[in-house]
């Protein structure tokens, strides 16, 4: 089996002054489009990887990604693929069962170049679902599984679930790592837990709705497997004088919680109408995470969650208040140029690294420059998507998604002060 790295071919970290080789000239044309040439010269050749990766202060197994992904080969094994018309008759179910397979071994594949083993064991979990899809909806032709079946198995995985929640305990020696681990244990077990959405009983066929009862039953088991693997593995290297650090994460949630409201109350400023499309956009973008802020913390299913939730939050507000004054000094964020597309993006890469540096807790910091992250790559994306020269105006999208993670990034070490501060009393 392959190795699970904790990396995948190098950190931008390393290669950030050269991000932007070819790319720092400002060239025009006649018919003020971006060289399309230009503009793939932006992102790296490598896949654009994140500068930096969700993971947890403790080791993820790789014996347990191994039997991961070995239960994805098994499902599939079950299957007779490539499915034929002598098989399912009906070449729309077909597909979605053929596709389910193929995205099952796409997320494996993915899994195998995460940047974390935390990253390969969400992906790991999308496989398992898609492979019980497609494993399901073959069982129900092959020797006649029912929903019932399967709905009967997802009352045992609730229950299990039910009984490991009411157990839980918030053991730790230090809250941010508690806060870490346990915030991933407390939303996974919340997923397992769930069973307010189940299988559209109007699907278009009864092969259909138990493919898709077969995807919630692996979804839920996978999120509770997790959930309990996490939570054991800390537990299992904490000294004998560990306590309970729930108290104290509960109460630092409800000292953020206060905080936020109170930033919230400043969030009523809008651009004026004579403001540019991309202005608009961003100031949507970084208004609605800031107005959901206090949101988060309240659905967030425990103290642990909780906590990261608020330390969102107070990113998301900082940032907000960033981009307020940028805007009140008239920054247009326009460009012109591919190099001040390169600058963009440069400036975001800075940010995150800065960030991750400056942070008086960089475990603390790592979820949010992590969201920072993916919105680089998100833009990266973008960008590999065009295939023409382009407007200026077209993209606004990745200038959007840039600027969004520089100042997101530029807030998480105020952030992290405010949250450690909140342990501390």
């Amino acid at each position: 089996m392959t190795r699970w790295s904790a990396t995948r071919r190098g950190i931008l970290t390393a290669v950030g002054a050269g991000l932007l080789a070819g790319c720092s000239g400002r060239e025009t044309t006649d018919d003020e489009t971006i060289s399309l040439l230009r503009l793939r010269e932006i992102v790296p050749d490598d896949g654009g990887d994140p500068i930096v990766a969700d993971a947890l202060p403790i080791e993820i197994e790789a014996s347990t990604l191994d039997a991961a992904a070995a239960r994805v080969d098994d499902l599939l094994a079950e299957l007779p693929l490539p499915f034929g018309p002598e098989n399912v008759p009906n070449g729309h179910i077909r597909q979605r069962l053929t596709d389910a397979a193929s995205e099952a071994g796409d997320h494996v594949a993915e899994a195998r170049t995460a940047p974390s083993r935390l990253v390969a064991l969400s992906e790991l979990r999308r496989a398992r679902s898609e492979a019980r899809y497609a494993a399901a909806g073959w069982a129900f032709v092959d020797r006649g599984l029912t929903a019932a079946d399967l709905r009967s198995d997802h009352q045992t995985i609730v229950g299990e679930a039910e009984s490991f929640h009411a157990d839980f305990e918030h053991l730790g020696a230090d809250p941010v790592e508690a806060a870490l681990v346990y915030g991933q244990a407390e939303r996974l077990l919340e997923s397992a837990r769930a069973d307010d959405h189940t299988p559209d009983r109007r699907a278009m066929s009864r092969l259909v709705t138990v493919a898709e009862w077969g995807n919630h039953v692996e979804s839920a088991r996978a999120h509770f497997e997790d959930a309990r693997y996490l939570s054991d593995r800390f537990q299992s290297g904490l000294p004998e004088e560990a306590g309970s650090v729930g108290d104290g994460l509960s109460a630092a949630v409800e000292t953020l919680r206060a905080d936020l409201q109170r930033r919230r109350k400043g969030l009523l400023q809008e651009p004026t109408d004579d403001d540019s499309q991309r202005r608009w956009r961003l100031h949507d973008e970084m208004w609605r995470a800031a107005d959901h802020s206090v949101d988060w913390v309240d659905g967030a299913p425990g103290p642990a969650s909780g906590l990261l939730m608020a330390t969102r939050g107070l990113v998301a507000l900082l940032a907000h208040d960033r981009l307020t004054d940028r805007l009140d000094d008239g920054e247009t964020f326009g460009v012109e140029t591919a190099a001040d597309v390169g600058d963009a993006r440069q400036a975001a890469v800075e940010a995150i690294t800065s960030a991750r540096e400056e942070s008086p807790r960089t475990d603390l910091a790592r979820p949010m420059l992590a969201e920072a992250a993916r919105s680089v790559r998100l833009a990266d994306d973008h960008l590999r998507e065009i295939d023409r020269d382009v407007a200026p105006t077209q993209l606004d999208r990745p200038i959007v998604e840039y600027t969004a993670a520089t100042l997101r990034a530029r807030s998480v070490p105020a952030a992290c002060e405010t949250v450690l501060d909140a342990l501390d009393n």
